[in-house]
Parts: C-alpha cells; structure tokens; sequence
C-alpha cells in the first residue's frame, strides 16, 4: 500500500498550513487575613450615581441573539521557523522548542531517503522493517532487554520507514535524554532483527490481512484506491502467504541504508537548553555512521486511471458507504487555497457548510457528509465528498449533493459564507503549534518538503485573498459530475435507481501488478 508520510494534516481540510488564560488573582491567606473596609475618596453625588447605574445597567444586558454577541478581532500571528532553526552539521539541520515547563524530552528525527520494493516477494518484507527496526533491537542490546531498560524509565523510542524518508522518536524524562541519544545510536545503527519478534510482527501482519475487509470503511477505502490509481508499485499488496514466508535475512536486506540519508532533519522540544543541546547533537551525529543502501530505486508518482463513473461493491449492509472523488493538485499550486475555502463552504464546515444543511439537516439522510481537498506535496492529491447513508436514500442523496455543487458552481457563495469560511480556516492555525513538539515537528516536516520560511504567514494572506469568482470557480472544476468517480459499498440488488454502474469484485480490490 501507499507508504507515505504523514504530512501535517488538516485538522478542517487537510490543509498542511496551516487561548489565552489569564492567572487567577492571588488569595490572602485565609488564617492571616484583616476585614477589609472600603472607603470611597470621595461621595459620588446623585448625578454622578445615575450615570454609574445606567452604565452598569446597560452592560449588562444580554443580547437578544448570539449573533449580536461581540467579540474582539482575531489577532495571532504563527511562530516563524527561523527563531527556532539550527544547524549542527553540513546537511544536518533542525528546530528546537525549549519549554522548561516539565522535565520530558521529544526528539524527532527524519532521513530523507527512498525506499521502495522491486518485487510482491519483497512489498511484504519491507512492510515489516519499520517494525523491526525498534523491535528486532541491536547493538547487543536483545529486544528483551531494550524493552526492560525503556520501561524501567518511562521512556520510548519508535521507528518508521517509509517511501520518500524515515524517521526515530524518542521521548523520555530530561535527565535521561542523553542516555537515550546513545542507547538509540546503539541499536538503530546495527539492528539485529530478532527472528523472535519477526514471528510476532509477522503474526501481527498475517491477522491484519485476514481481517483488511471486516468492515464497510475498509472495503471502501480499498475501493476507492482501485478505481481512482493506476497500478504502481507503491501500491501493492501481499498476501498473507507472502507475510508468512518473510526471513530476517529478507528484512535485514530490504533495511539497508535505513538511516544514513546525507539530508537529515530534525525536531527537539521539551526541558531542553538550546546552546548546550546543540553541542550535544552535534557530538551525537558526528559518528553517526550507517551504511548507505547499495542499490535504490526512485519511486514514481502516483497517476489517475481518469474513468469517471460509478463503482460498487456488494456488501449486505443497511448503510451504504459512499466515497466521491476528482484529481485534484500537487502542492504548491495556485489552486490550493481558493478550492480550500471553496470545499469549506461546500461540506467542509461541518453544521455551517452547504451539504450538511441540505443532507442532513434538511432531508435527514446522513449523520455526516463532508467535503475536503487533498494536501500533498509528494503526489497529485484527490477531492472528496464523503458519506453514509440508507441504501435507499443513495439515489436521492446523491441528486442533492450535485444541486448544491452546480448551485455554488453557478451563484457562488454568500457574504456571510466566505467571511465564515476564511474566518473559521484563519483561527484553525494556533491548533498547528499548540504545544512545542507539534512546532517543532511542523517545522521539520516543513523543512523536508521544502515549504518557504514564510509559509504560516502568507497562507493567511492568501486565504483572505479569495474571492467568490474563485470560489465559483474551484468548486465547477474540482467538483465537476462528470469528472468524478463514485465508490459506493452496499447492496448490489438494491441500488436500480443508479445503473449503469460497474461491480468490483472484493477478491480484485488488491493491486498485484
């Protein structure tokens, strides 16, 4: 399947862009504490008085709508990445966020590498490396004992391999931070993968398949994958014979390479200095010495079959799963931040966008719908309108999305609407960096992907920049009835009211080729 990372998701829209407390007012002692006694400097007289009580009268009136309530203007601007960049080494950069607040550590490392399988033989080894990397231990240190020594300090370290990069974490108390730089040295520079643990994560692997299409949601998403994508090898599937058959020798040979990208960058937050974590890492990547893999080959960008129309699966189901799709862009792009306002408007505002309202606010078909826009920067990305609904309101469902498209497509959306929609997308940005790790990670991830230094400022200035037209404009083009594809998982022989359509077969829903 896809192996990708995952980038900063959108919390709205899978937008990868993107309170205040005040302290209470110290207590007098209760045991120490004098009466106190007001005395006025001076007595108001009867004038002054009334002015007072009309006053305080008047504020505290409620108002006769929520509507009427106001509120001060919005007012936050991001952190910007420079005040938290550094570089340790030609090559080696990150962010760190000091915040002494609690004595925990996170440390986030990427490698920008590739990494990919040739064969169906290998797609279910190198599935498993990710796992076996942390699991399989190394350095002589056994998998027991790693897993002994990070429970005895609350402490954990977790790996992944992907596609396009790799990554380590490590979370501990601040005081263990440095044993843990060179604990995690040990075992991920010479993993051993345990033939032990291979059982388990094979185990693990073997159960997921038997079980990759026990509900609706997991068809569908199978679904929707087999009729929008071509075939590519970022996409194949083992079987659970392949997953059996796995050797370590086949894992340890497909790991190769793992962490030793020349391009490294990474995320450090928590009870940490700056100065002196800085001499710490960069004593810590001066002998980080792995191997480069001896062969690699460079994945290729995923491509649309472009075959609009309907698909289904038969599943007898009382709830229909529907799932509406369009390609869409490939960050950055023009086009990213007005369709982002525009799928807003549409279905991503959850009880304030179009389609709630019609579908299930008015008509009671759906318990959620929602549109959204893709955001990647690796690959083209999709549109999608998404649903469940009765299986026989599925006809009916679908005839009131398309009104609302073609109507926003034709009228555009209303004053209120778009100053909501840039409103509610504007104050979704402090949600990025609640927290120190999610800053610095954020960065990171920003750094891979080569996203400008001013990225969380001018994405503000573009989504305010939106205009109606635009609006108009994104939703006929990216939500065009013509050009998407319609996965649907339900009853063959209770959707008449859609044909024609095209039955997919559950047992081909797998990419093998």
């Amino acid at each position: 399947m896809v192996a990708c990372r995952a980038m900063a998701p959108l919390a709205v829209l899978g937008l990868a862009l993107f309170g205040c407390s005040s302290a209470p007012a110290p207590q007098a002692d209760p045991v120490k504490a004098e009466p106190v006694v007001s005395v006025p400097a001076e007595i108001p007289s009867a004038e002054t008085s009334a002015e007072s009580s009309a006053e305080t009268a008047s504020a505290n009136v409620l108002p006769a709508s929520y509507k009427d309530v106001l509120f001060p203007e919005f007012v936050y601007v991001a952190p910007h990445p420079r005040d938290y960049r550094v570089e340790v080494a030609p090559g080696i950069v990150g962010y760190i966020a000091s915040d002494r607040s609690l004595p925990l550590v996170n440390f986030t490392v990427y490698f920008e590498e590739s990494s990919l399988p040739t064969t169906l033989k290998d797609e279910a080894a190198s599935s498993m490396v990710s796992s076996m990397l942390r699991r399989g231990a190394g350095g002589g240190i056994s998998p027991h004992d790693l897993d002994d020594s990070l429970e005895f300090i609350s402490a954990g370290i977790s790996t992944s391999a992907g596609t396009y990069s790799s990554m380590f974490d490590i979370d501990c108390l601040s005081k263990d931070f440095k044993n843990m730089l060179d604990l995690s040295k040990k075992v991920l520079t010479a993993p051993a993968f345990d033939k032990d643990q291979l059982e388990i994560v094979k185990a693990s692997f073997v159960t997921s398949y038997d079980r990759r299409y026990d509900t609706p949601a997991k068809v569908l998403s199978a679904l929707k994958a087999k009729v929008n994508y071509a075939p590519n090898l970022r996409l194949w599937d083992a079987t659970a014979e392949e997953y059996k058959a796995v050797t370590p020798e086949d894992v340890r040979r497909l790991a190769a390479g793992t962490f030793s990208s020349r391009k490294i960058v990474f995320a450090l937050s928590g009870d940490v200095d700056r100065d002196s974590s800085i001499a710490m890492l960069k004593d810590f990547f001066a002998d980080w010495k792995v191997e480069p893999a001896p062969q690699t080959v460079k994945p290729e960008p995923l491509s649309f079959l472009r075959k609009p129309g309907i698909y289904v699966v038969d599943k007898d189901i009382t709830q229909a799963n529907i799932s509406m799709n369009q390609p869409f862009v490939k960050r950055p792009h023009e086009d990213y931040y007005p369709a982002a306002v525009a799928s807003f408007i549409l279905g991503g505002g959850s009880f304030t966008s179009r389609l709630m309202n019609r579908v299930r606010s008015d008509e009671g078909l759906a318990y959620s719908i929602y549109s959204s826009v893709g955001n990647d920067y690796r690959d083209t990305s999709m549109v999608t309108i998404a649903l469940q609904t009765k299986v026989e309101s599925v006809d009916f469902a679908l005839k009131l999305i398309y009104e609302e498209i073609e109507k926003l497509a034709k009228e555009g959306p209303s004053e209120e609407e778009l100053v909501q929609a840039k409103k509610a997308i504007i104050e979704s940005l402090p949600s990025l960096f609640d927290s120190p790790s999610s800053t610095a990670i954020i960065f990171a991830k920003g750094e891979l992907l080569g996203k400008s230094q001013d990225h969380y400022l001018d994405y503000v200035k573009e989504v305010n920049a939106v205009t109606p037209e635009q609006v108009k404009a994104m939703i006929a083009k990216y939500f065009s009835r013509d050009k998407m594809t319609i996965s649907v998982v339900a009853p063959v022989s209770k959707l008449d009211a859609l044909k024609p359509f095209t039955v997919i077969p559950l047992d081909s829903l797998e990419f093998r080729n």
